[in-house]
């Protein structure tokens, strides 16, 4: 009976524990998005970088690990066929992940998010294809609820070159403020 009383204590304090740290957050940030994949000499202007946008929101279940909720827009490219334009095209990403948080010292982190991304491409090279979301980075917290976050995320395949079938990828490095509430 004792042991049962002590796991039914050890349980009912991890319980009560969890939420003590459980805390949801939202954020924004602008960076830079780059698309590559227009290798075949047909196509330009793909490859060029171009500004992008993010928000995004999540928990954070202990102080290591969490999920989060993003939405980002890669920005919109104009293309070329042998100098001649061939239209335009636009970028987005949503995307879910868990994510890694490795306290350092002094107020900084080092950040890991691994998931999905449902990537989206409209105009002349129309595609929706879902990809793996890879994310690394560092943070600084300002206070317990106000940090900043210099992420590199790379969020697979977003299309398909007709002329040679090459794969289309994307990534974006961003710098973002996020509050936790």
């Amino acid at each position: 009976m004792k042991k049962i009383l002590t796991a039914c204590a050890i349980a009912a304090a991890t319980l009560v524990a969890a939420p003590a740290f459980a805390q949801g957050y939202i954020g924004a940030g602008l960076g830079s998005s780059k698309i590559s994949g227009f290798d075949n000499g047909t196509i330009a202007g793909g490859n060029t970088s171009k500004g992008t946008a993010k928000i995004f929101g999540g928990f954070q279940f202990t102080p290591n690990w969490g999920m989060e909720v993003q939405y980002s827009d890669l920005g919109r490219r104009n293309l070329t066929n042998a100098g001649v334009a061939a239209g335009s095209m636009s970028t987005s990403q949503f995307g879910l992940s868990g994510t890694g948080t490795l306290p350092m010292s002094s107020g900084f982190s080092l950040l890991g998010k691994l998931g999905v991304s449902a990537n989206r491409t409209t105009g002349a090279a129309s595609a929706n294809n879902t990809g793996l979301l890879i994310g690394v980075g560092v943070a600084y917290n300002f206070t317990p609820a106000l940090s900043a976050r210099l992420e590199y995320e790379d969020f697979g395949k977003v299309g398909t070159v007709a002329a040679n079938g090459s794969t289309v990828r994307a990534n974006a490095y961003s710098l973002n403020l996020k509050y936790a509430f």
